[in-house]
């Protein structure tokens, strides 16, 4: 077994499972039914790609998928914060929404060269899916930039409640010197952040929004028009552990409830199958 194949396979698999449980809390709740759909259909592939990276990752544990997607203690997990945060209001949810497969268009394209030949091939699957995502996401980033003023300034709003969180999908991962190493990993976290920060700086200009690379902590972010804008419920500091970004499995108290609820049928019964 590759000792540092594990931790990065479980963090990449813990972003997937709680950002699909997340978005599957939008599930007779979103806006319109068409989103209501297309929400609940990324809902079932970030779960379904986490299942996949678990099964992996059961290969050199003596836990099986369920185990470990279920079987953890909410500090096992390790995930960034941005997965967990509640979903607040839509325009939050989009912004988190268009922020992380951003992130998961680099994070999979690094991985496609990974030396590990099972996770170069289901980096190359899962990115083919996750286009559709990001389609989906770039869509509505358009739509409210170039739409009514209100949902142009709660998109702003939104972008630089979430920026800080989004940030650290690109913080270190447990063993990533060793991963590097041994070629797990095609790229640092480090330089995949750069990249990031680049590409998603250049699609906002393209659709005339900006936002503040202010710290999470920062009291107000920039409007796309210079103002100041008081942050808001979503992603205020207050709920960030302090130096943490999930990685390594310090959390928010919304992961503990979420945890309490993602897990309950398999603490129930962890033999139950559907």
């Amino acid at each position: 077994m590759t000792s540092a194949l594990v931790p990065l396979l479980l963090a990449l698999g813990d972003d997937e499972l709680v950002l699909g449980h997340r978005h599957s809390e939008w599930t007779g709740w979103a806006p319109h039914i068409e989103e209501d759909v297309a929400f609940s259909s990324i809902a079932q592939d970030e779960i379904g790609h986490a299942a996949a990276y678990y099964a992996l990752a059961s290969k050199h544990l003596d836990r099986t998928p369920d185990e470990i997607a279920f079987g953890r203690s909410p500090g096992e997990y390790r995930n960034a914060l941005v997965c967990e945060r509640p979903n607040g209001d839509w325009a939050f949810t989009l912004a988190r929404h268009w922020f992380y497969d951003h992130a998961e268009e680099l994070r999979l394209g690094s991985l496609e060269g990974s030396s590990d030949p099972a996770l170069a091939g289901l980096a190359t699957k899962m990115r083919r899916e996750e286009r559709y995502h990001l389609l989906h996401a770039d869509m509505w980033l358009k739509r409210l930039a170039h739409g009514p003023m209100e949902g142009r300034s709660k998109l702003v709003e939104a972008l630089g409640n979430a920026y800080a969180d989004a940030l650290a999908l690109f913080d270190d991962i447990e063993g990533e010197d060793q991963a590097l190493k041994e070629g797990l990993m095609t790229t640092s976290s480090a330089e995949l952040r750069a990249r990031y920060q680049t590409s998603i700086t250049e699609h906002l200009d393209s659709v005339g929004l900006s936002i503040d690379a202010a710290p999470h902590d920062a009291e107000f972010v920039a409007s796309s028009s210079g103002d100041l804008i008081e942050t808001g419920e979503n992603g205020t500091s207050s709920s960030r552990p302090e130096s943490s970004g999930g990685r390594d499995g310090v959390h928010t108290k919304d992961f503990d409830e979420l945890w309490e609820v993602m897990t309950l049928r398999y603490r129930e019964d962890p033999k139950a199958t559907w």
